[in-house]
């Protein structure tokens, strides 16, 4: 397997604000197989994904991508967890999940599977959606509006400059529009059907966003791994 820190790329200094996108997809751009994005990729792309969670501050995520995969707190090894104290990070990388409704199911993993307290970043002010998710051990972080640049800004000044965003395709178009991606994590999946059955994104403006192609890598079973960066 490829050594993961070539995948990654060159690293800015800690504290340094950088938004990385990270996306596994089909070659036919469809970015699950049954629901879930678990059927695509391969070893290397779940180790890369792993290793950018360990580089972030926060990870970023859409609720209906935190409710469709079932996602639970980031985990990270003891030894890793000093690297990062060492170096000025705090132990573990919280989750932050973006949602204006704030319909939330508190007893799934999000909740009950976290070693550091979640994170909901919403401009919804009605307290009374805020209290059980306070109860069940969530932060709330308010923001004006429920947009890409507003919310990066929030974690930004929350101390959480480096911001790795897993999805979903709402949220995808939603920093793209923005112009708040820096570095675009690819790994396309040699698998090809004849529908997509959900896009890498959507919603967002048709005006295109023009990146830099900075590596690619191609494993022996033919997924390749592609690092875009923002001229």
């Amino acid at each position: 397997m490829v050594n993961i820190s070539e995948l990654i790329g060159p690293l800015s200094p800690v504290n340094t604000p950088e938004l990385r996108a990270i996306v596994v997809s089909a070659l036919n751009g469809s970015t699950t197989v049954d629901g879930t994005s678990g059927n695509l990729g391969n070893a290397t792309d779940t180790a890369l994904l792993l290793a950018l969670r360990r580089w972030s501050d926060v990870v970023l995520v859409g609720s209906a991508t935190v409710k469709a995969e079932n996602y639970g707190g980031v985990i990270i090894s003891t030894e890793d967890q000093q690297a990062r104290q060492a170096a000025g990070q705090r132990p573990i990388p919280p989750v932050a999940v973006v949602s204006g409704s704030l319909n939330f199911d508190v007893s799934t993993r999000f909740f009950t599977e976290s070693a550091v307290s979640p994170i909901i970043v919403t401009d919804n002010k009605d307290t009374s959606k805020h209290v059980p998710l306070l109860e069940a051990g969530a932060e709330i972080l308010l923001v004006e509006k429920l947009t890409a640049r507003d919310i990066a800004d929030k974690l930004r000044a929350e101390g959480y400059a480096r911001v790795t965003c897993e999805g979903g395709p709402s949220l995808f178009a939603q920093v793209i529009d923005a112009g708040v991606v820096d570095v675009w994590h690819h790994t396309l999946d040699p698998t090809l059907s004849g529908s997509v059955e959900h896009p890498l994104v959507r919603g967002g403006s048709t005006t295109p966003h023009r990146f830099a192609l900075d590596h690619i890598h191609a494993d022996p079973d033919g997924t390749v791994f592609l690092r875009y960066k923002r001229p």
